[in-house]
């Protein structure tokens, strides 16, 4: 019965600060159903704060989502919303009003009784999707060099050492309301990447795909990609968190499984 069929996945994480950072403002979280990664706004006040609410508001979110499509959307849209208004609050007990941070998520969910993948972004924390031998990069930055790539005024290849290209155009926390782009993905067996900037910005996406799929093991991944950007001169925190879906009969497991603030 497909209304029945769900996906157990298994993870891997890594983490590690930049070369120039004190301490890591990313944080991972993963709860029954979520997997999330945030990145701390850089040189913004308690940005390493920011994030670990943000990613610990969404992994143990305990409002159900809706059954069908749109259903599904709204749900994730009003658990983002809800991590916006957390950050928001802590930053006003912490008195720091530019507290933010960028933020990937992906969870399994049931929409119109088939098993899907959800991904909500904002910022440019990334996911990729790696299925069938092809690498797909699944969300599109939140950024001031995007808005330049898509008006045709920049190149990709431009876009990787524009001065500019750590400017985000949307984060949580730092406005009331929230803009999260949501994506819903069919759930045929595959490897799931979420990562900070400072892994994408270090690594091109060939090396990214031949790393994901070197490796059986998730954790091995995890780990090969942060050496990897850190040795490429990774100038931001790197994160990666792997996901491996694959189909199976029967309910998810009901217990939590929870990381917050990852480091390496």
């Amino acid at each position: 019965m497909t209304d029945r069929v769900r996906t157990t996945p298994t993870w891997g994480a890594a983490s590690a600060p930049g070369p120039r950072h004190e301490h890591n403002e990313d944080a991972i979280a993963v709860g029954p159903d979520w997997f999330v990664v945030a990145d701390g706004m850089g040189g913004h006040a308690a940005g390493d704060v920011a994030s670990e609410v943000a990613a610990g508001t969404i992994a143990n979110h305990p409002a159900p989502l809706g059954d069908d499509h749109a259903g599904l959307v709204a749900g994730v849209h009003a658990v983002v919303d809800d991590a916006n208004r957390a950050v928001r609050r802590r930053a006003v007990q912490l008195g720091a009003p530019d507290m933010g941070c960028t933020v990937v998520a992906a969870r399994t969910a049931v929409a119109d009784g088939a098993p899907v993948v959800v991904v909500a972004h904002v910022g440019d924390a990334r996911c990729y999707r790696l299925a069938e031998g092809e690498l797909r990069l699944v969300t599109r930055d939140h950024s001031h060099v995007q808005e330049l790539i898509d008006a045709g005024r920049l190149t990709t290849e431009q876009a990787a050492s524009h001065p500019l290209r750590s400017v985000v155009t949307r984060a949580l926390g730092i406005e009331p309301e929230v803009r999260p782009d949501i994506a819903v993905f069919d759930d045929r067996p595959s490897r799931w990447l979420l990562c900070t900037d400072g892994l994408t910005s270090s690594l091109r996406p060939a090396e990214i795909g031949r790393t994901l799929a070197a490796s059986a093991d998730p954790q091995v991944a995890a780990d090969r990609l942060v050496s990897l950007a850190i040795e490429g001169g990774a100038r931001d925190d790197v994160t990666a968190l792997v996901v491996d879906l694959a189909p199976t009969a029967g309910r998810p497991s009901d217990t939590p499984r929870l990381e917050l603030g990852a480091r390496r």
